[in-house]
């Protein structure tokens, strides 16, 4: 029973270590999974609302 403790007890510290380490990393990963998108911004300079992509297919020309 002391092993499984003492293993435990080891793989909480490097799972600590671990984190400390690369928080800067971890945590910029979170805001990127996470976190909100930015808007789209036109390329134009209109005050028109940016259209959504046509996706419909077209007839092929032969």
């Amino acid at each position: 029973m002391l092993i499984y403790l003492l293993a435990s007890i080891t793989l909480v510290i490097w799972v600590m270590l671990y984190s400390l380490y690369f928080r800067g990393q971890i945590a910029a990963w979170f805001d990127n999974r996470f976190g909100k998108d930015k808007p789209p911004v036109s390329d134009n300079a209109s005050t028109e609302p940016v259209e959504p992509l046509n996706y419909s297919l077209r007839p092929k020309d032969d």
